[in-house]
């Protein structure tokens, strides 16, 4: 039984997502994956099936020499599958080990044809009015209806590389965390004292944010939303920086708790706002 230690199958996903996207897959994770492919099959070897009348031979002596026959296959066949068993931990954890140190580069080298998207969409997105819900658009309008079908067109391309995205950060553990979807595309700038004590969070990007989620079942509207909106630069990120900017706003979210609290002066409030704001 394969366990979760022995698990290939989201290096794997993510390999074909990387070869999909036209990305460079090194010779020694293909390589590592024929090792794996060997085990895989050795452990899956079978002994001889159980005889039947047809394979009685003629002779006490032939049926002697069968017996040993077979029973030197099945030996051979337990021997493969339980020395099959000893090599999945170590062979598993090499490949995933080696798609795992190539995922960030992966993600990064998407960077390009994302932004080509991006700015497909923000170019469309001039065209549209200001209200992006689906419902509200003017359809009889052909300007409008000519921009959303380009914008559309970008947004489905965005989705499908996101998706290649996802399933190459899943090798590495995933991204993790409340928004993980938006963090892993948008990125927020970092915080200031100034803007925790002008309730810019509040204000400004907490609804941004908000109306982000509301429009979870509007893939177009939501990604002309992200396109136009100032608090968000487009930007495709690693897990690892997925895990920096849900951080961030944490940060920014307990510096917004220092300025609620009472009984401080100022000066003891922006040096608070400060300190929360490093981590």
């Amino acid at each position: 039984m394969i366990t979760f230690e022995h698990d290939t199958g989201k290096a794997q996903t993510a390999v074909r997502a990387a070869r999909r996207r036209g990305l460079a897959v090194p010779q020694d994770i293909d390589a590592c994956h024929a090792m794996w492919q060997v085990v895989v099959n050795a452990g899956q070897m079978r002994a001889p099936d159980r005889p039947t009348v047809d394979d009685i031979p003629t002779t006490a002596e032939q049926l002697a020499a069968l017996i040993e026959e077979r029973a030197h296959q099945q030996r051979i066949a337990e021997s493969h599958r339980a020395i099959a068993g000893d090599f999945k931990e170590p062979v598993a954890r090499r490949y995933n080990q080696l798609v795992k140190d190539r995922v960030p580069g992966w993600i990064l080298a998407l960077q390009p044809e994302f932004t080509g998207l991006v700015k497909a969409l923000a170019t469309q997105s001039k065209k549209l009015p200001e209200q992006l819900d689906v419902h509200l658009l003017d359809w009889n309008d052909p300007k409008i209806t000519a921009a959303w079908e380009k914008a559309e067109s970008a947004a489905h391309q965005l989705d499908q590389l996101v998706n290649d995205r996802q399933d190459m950060a899943k090798a590495v553990g995933g991204d993790g965390g409340r928004d993980n979807e938006l963090y892993a595309v948008a990125k927020i700038a970092e915080p200031t004292s100034a803007d925790v004590f002008a309730h810019k969070l509040r204000d400004q990007v907490g609804p941004a944010r908000r109306e982000w989620r509301e429009l979870k079942g509007q893939p177009v509207s939501r990604w002309l939303y992200l396109a136009r909106s100032p608090h968000f630069e487009l930007q495709l990120a690693t897990p690892g920086e997925v895990r920096d900017r849900a951080a961030a706003m944490e940060r920014w979210h307990d510096a917004v708790a220092v300025v609620m609290t009472t009984g401080m002066s100022r000066s003891q409030a922006q040096h608070a706002v400060t300190t929360a704001l490093r981590g």
